[in-house]
């Protein structure tokens, strides 16, 4: 069981001011939150079953389709015109 002197220097750990009546019900309600926490762990989760969904759940998104242009086409499509050893040369952004 805590005693006050427990529970002062609990409070001094984390930093906290308790009063006179704090100081005299923090005991019991330690205890009850301990034994509540007993209860909980106490619970038999060996057999618990795996959760699952009650509808079929798919992707509707499309499929990933790998494509290639040509420089020609980046060109057009990226309003380049510049090549500088055999790359596309593109504007600084920043």
């Amino acid at each position: 069981m805590f005693e006050k002197k427990d529970i002062e220097r609990l409070a001094f750990f984390a930093r906290i001011k308790l009063t006179e009546e704090e100081l005299q019900n923090a005991p019991k309600e330690i205890e009850s939150v301990l034994k509540y926490v007993q209860k909980i762990s106490d619970v038999p989760t060996e057999k618990v079953e795996p959760l699952f969904h009650f509808s079929e759940i798919k992707n509707i998104a499309r499929e990933d389709v790998v494509k290639s242009l040509s420089k020609e086409e980046a060109k057009k499509m990226m309003s380049m015109g510049k090549e500088q050893d055999d790359y596309l040369r593109v504007e600084s952004i920043l």
